[in-house]
């Protein structure tokens, strides 16, 4: 994934609320209206929501009778996770020490 996509994505996922959708899905497929239990947000906040993750190509999503499911795009977000690993290779994390607190 080119850095720019990645910076995109970065830019979407800067929501908390798209960041907690995100956790929400990662055991699996939800709908809607399973997702809002959890959000203290609208219906079309959480539309819009939705929308922007899925033009992001972070979910994927599929209707079925009334209903929508999403799901997470496993390859947009394995390319970007990956991207992110190679920003933070050993040679970096190498000379940076975690438990001094600093």
């Amino acid at each position: 994934m080119e850095l720019a996509a990645a910076a995109d994505i970065c830019k979407v996922l800067s929501d908390p609320h798209r960041l907690r959708i995100m956790r929400a899905l990662v055991d699996g497929e939800k709908c809607a209206s399973e997702l809002l239990r959890d959000f203290t947000i609208s219906q079309p906040t959480l539309s819009h929501h939705m929308k922007t993750l899925v033009e992001a190509e972070l979910l994927t999503e599929r209707k079925r009778g009334k209903r929508t499911y999403y799901a997470i795009n496993r390859r947009t977000w394995d390319e970007f996770m990956l991207t992110l690993d190679t920003i933070s290779n050993e040679t970096y994390w190498s000379g940076v020490d975690l438990t001094s607190g600093a």
